[in-house]
């Protein structure tokens, strides 16, 4: 009675159920999970996707880190040892709440948590904090590339992780 109440909330992978042929029944089929959030994932959830095995979830965890989260899934691309077929695997388990960035206020954030994120390459960094330091700071990407700080493509990368206060 209790699993005829609980049964649609069971989820039993396929290889439990290849073990187990005939015990049990279970209308869970693995296209039909909902996805889950990248930007909120532990690396238990994510090696739980099909496609994602322990090395790769410890990737995509640590290059969440440094960007400060997701803003697309194709970002996932840019992890070391991400095969296309890959990734065609997992792109369709998950999505990004771009919601959840940690941003970085280029006018006022340290020199340290600005340094090592993916899209801010260390030319770029010094640009930035000598002009900041001269121009006090900026409202927007377009100063940005205005100033020839950023190129627009560095620009375009970074804008989803940027914010510009006037504190």
């Amino acid at each position: 009675e209790m699993y005829r109440q609980l049964e649609s909330y069971i989820r039993i992978g396929a290889d439990v159920r290849s073990r187990n042929a005939g015990v049990g029944r279970s209308s869970f089929r693995p296209e039909e999970a909902a996805p889950l959030e990248l930007n909120s994932a532990d690396s238990a959830a994510l090696v739980a996707l099909r496609g994602i095995g322990p090395l790769t979830a410890g990737r995509i965890v640590r290059y969440r880190e440094r960007l400060g989260g997701y803003a697309c899934v194709e970002q996932l691309q840019e992890i070391e040892g991400m095969t296309d077929r890959n990734y065609r695997l997992i792109e369709q388990q998950i999505f990004v709440d771009s919601s959840k960035i940690k941003k970085i206020d280029i006018n006022f954030a340290s020199p340290k948590r600005m340094q090592g994120h993916p899209y801010l390459p260390p030319k770029a960094l010094n640009r930035i904090l000598k002009f900041r330091q001269l121009k006090g700071g900026w409202s927007d990407t377009g100063d940005l590339i205005e100033q020839h700080i950023l190129s627009a493509e560095e620009a375009e990368r970074l804008e989803p992780y940027l914010c510009f206060g006037t504190h």
